[in-house]
């Protein structure tokens, strides 16, 4: 077996190596060449970055690396790590990381990213003794929006409005935050793939007081929030009850489990926690 870049991959036959490694995943899941094209160039994916583990010229095992510059570090982030079924047990992934690393570090990669779901003790335990150690814990929401009467407390002449990602001003954005986003769902991977999100404002006398970026093909909520100041006075509830009355099931990834506020809004709108994840780096 070898192990080398991917810098000149076939995405048909690496996505034959990736839905086998993930065919008795925890959430079974089986995608598309033309699936992974896009989510890979939403998540900044160098080839050249990313290995695969070859056996007889059969791809095996695979991690693939975003990259990106955050606060001043170069991070390197894991969209995803497989190792097909007849494979596993022989430390393929651990082999993968100690031939990567130094190429990482030699394209001065600071830091490296991922994520994992809590459940999935084995990549845990692989992940700790590769030096990983748990950054966040964060909370994937699902459900149906539970379509209520307005609160006595809404204004009555708000606006709602839909815009392109290339249109919103992302330099307000941070002010309707409570926790950072991740990597798959900041403003970078959204304007990666622009054409495949909408920009849902809400405002009062032309100020935005809160906003939602959403795949509307599948009902993904990438980030959303209201102004500190106007919360609590009916505008996340009308948001949402907007998207609720055009999407009859959403989902929202990565929700900071200790932002309590968005979680107690979520659960109350009628989303329930599918999924909870851990956020882990390892410090090059």
């Amino acid at each position: 077996m070898i192990i080398k870049s991917l810098e000149h991959i076939n995405l048909q036959e690496f996505t034959t190596c990736f839905n086998d490694a993930f065919s008795d995943y925890i959430i079974p899941f089986k995608v598309s060449p033309h699936y992974l094209a896009e989510r890979f160039t939403g998540a900044g994916i160098h080839y050249n970055l990313s290995f695969g583990v070859f056996s007889q010229d059969k791809q095996v095992a695979f991690i693939m690396h975003g990259i990106e510059e955050h606060n001043g570090e170069k991070i390197a982030f894991d969209i995803g790590t497989g190792v097909i079924p007849p494979y596993r047990g022989k430390r393929l992934v651990a082999q993968i990381y100690n031939y990567a690393i130094p190429i990482l570090k030699q394209h001065n990669v600071q830091k490296c990213l991922l994520e994992v779901i809590q459940t999935n003790e084995k990549a845990i335990k692989v992940y700790n003794n590769l030096g990983f150690q748990i950054k966040r814990e964060l909370s994937c929401f699902k459900g149906s929006i539970r379509i209520d009467p307005p609160p006595s407390t809404t204004p009555k002449h708000i606006c709602i409005a839909t815009v392109s990602p290339n249109k919103f001003d992302w330099s307000i954005a941070h002010a309707f935050w409570n926790f950072e986003p991740s990597w798959e769902q900041s403003v970078q991977a959204i304007l990666r793939n622009p054409h495949l999100y909408d920009v849902i404002t809400i405002s009062e006398q032309n100020t935005i007081y809160g906003y939602a970026v959403i795949d509307s093909k599948q009902g993904r909520i990438l980030q959303f929030g209201v102004l500190k100041e106007k919360r609590n006075q009916g505008f996340g509830h009308s948001l949402f009850q907007w998207i609720g009355k055009r999407h009859s099931i959403i989902s929202i990834n990565n929700v900071d489990k200790y932002d309590i506020e968005s979680i107690r809004f979520l659960k109350k709108i009628g989303l329930n926690i599918h999924i909870e994840q851990y956020e882990m780096e390892k410090t090059l």
